[in-house]
């Protein structure tokens, strides 16, 4: 598995998409606003009290980050320029950095924790991505995708993306426990997948540094 190069946006993904992600985390749908936080509690707790230097790969709008609170000054990476602006302007101790998740500008080891929130099921090509991660990430690295098929059940019982079967537009990739901890173990020899319906919560560590 090589890392370093670039991956760019899903096929037909909009370059300017600021305000999607405060839509999502802004949902009144009681049901939905009780998965979100319930899903952010396994990852604050997955992240723990004490995470050290952070890099978070695919930061969007800082929505995630926000709510992480012992996560303070992180670096935060975004391709899309108005979704880092966004980010920058909620957390005011946010470093910014636009990258390519294939193409991190960051040394190896360079991250205590690196954290990679809803990110890989957008890439076209995810190997790469997590290449990357295990190169900059020095003690774990967190990442959380949709768990297929319940992700995209539940936005069809909800009247979501119906002509797509509940499908987001731009989730090219769609993870398992399984799938995805066979892609994180390309990088990393130790892999542990929590389930949180419905989404997966992964932590990574010992990186393979190739």
């Amino acid at each position: 598995m090589t890392g370093e190069r670039p991956i760019g946006l899903a096929p037909g993904a909009p370059v300017e998409a600021t305000g999607q992600d405060a839509r999502k985390y802004a949902a009144t749908n009681p049901v939905v606003r009780h998965l979100i936080s319930r899903w952010l509690g396994v990852l604050a707790d997955a992240v723990g009290p004490e995470p050290g230097t952070v890099i978070d790969v695919g930061v969007g709008e800082g929505l995630a980050l926000e709510r992480l609170a012992a996560v303070r000054g992180a670096v935060g990476v975004e391709l899309r320029l108005g979704k880092l602006a966004a980010a920058r302007e909620r957390l005011a101790e946010l470093r910014p950095v636009c990258a390519d998740a294939g193409m991190l500008p960051f040394p190896a080891g360079a991250a205590d924790t690196v954290t990679c929130i809803e990110l890989l099921e957008h890439l076209p090509t995810p190997r790469p991505a997590v290449a990357e991660l295990a190169r900059i990430s020095r003690h774990r690295c967190v990442v959380s995708v949709p768990w297929e098929p319940w992700f995209r059940l539940g936005n069809l019982g909800r009247g979501k993306n119906l002509r797509r079967w509940g499908n987001d537009p731009e989730h090219v990739q769609w993870f398992t426990p399984a799938s995805l901890r066979a892609l994180l173990l390309e990088g990393f020899a130790d892999v542990e997948v929590r389930p949180c319906l419905p989404w997966l919560v992964a932590t990574a560590r010992h990186a393979r540094r190739r």
